[in-house]
């Protein structure tokens, strides 16, 4: 099977800038088939991914087209176990390096990875560490500590001999 997503729009806005870090983020997606054949299926789509509280909007449209067999087009227009059609997540996941560069610009959290994710809380493993790098960045801004996490190396753990200079 050959998946080819093309983008058409992209739009992003922010109404707060002071609000960067969300606990949930709605989506809304629309998936309309243009075109049918044995051999391939065009289909525009549109994401639109608003923060919650609101303040933050992306949204994309395009249009992708699959080509395989048909029954490789029958499985991926079918729905996964969380009743999402396979198509929106195949379409997601590689829109969701172009969302995390749109929620980066705006200096807010990133949506989740995967769109069963939306506005789910904390269902998967991959929000654990979203939310843990929120309540890290909530307690720098309450703290005025704008200095960033780092983990630190075994090797620098091994060495203990060495002093670190006074400033």
């Amino acid at each position: 099977m050959n998946i080819n997503v093309e983008l058409n729009s992209i739009s992003m806005s922010k109404n707060n800038p002071k609000n960067t870090v969300f606990h949930k983020y709605d989506v809304e997606a629309s998936i309309d088939e243009v075109e049918n054949t044995e051999t391939h299926s065009v289909f525009k789509y549109g994401f639109t991914i608003l923060s919650n509280p609101k303040n933050v909007r992306l949204a994309i449209e395009g249009v992708t087209k699959i080509s395989g067999d048909l029954k490789e087009l029958d499985d991926i227009l079918s729905k996964d176990e969380n009743d999402v059609p396979k198509i929106l997540s195949t379409i997601y996941q590689e829109l969701f390096p172009t969302f995390f560069l749109l929620s980066k610009s705006l200096n807010v959290s990133c949506p989740p990875i995967q769109i069963g994710g939306m506005g789910a809380g904390n269902i998967g493993s991959e929000n654990t560490v979203s939310e843990t790098n929120d309540v890290i960045e909530n307690t720098n801004e309450m703290t005025g500590d704008s200095t960033s996490t780092e983990m630190t190396n075994e090797s620098e753990l091994e060495n203990p001999d060495i002093a670190q200079p006074n400033i």
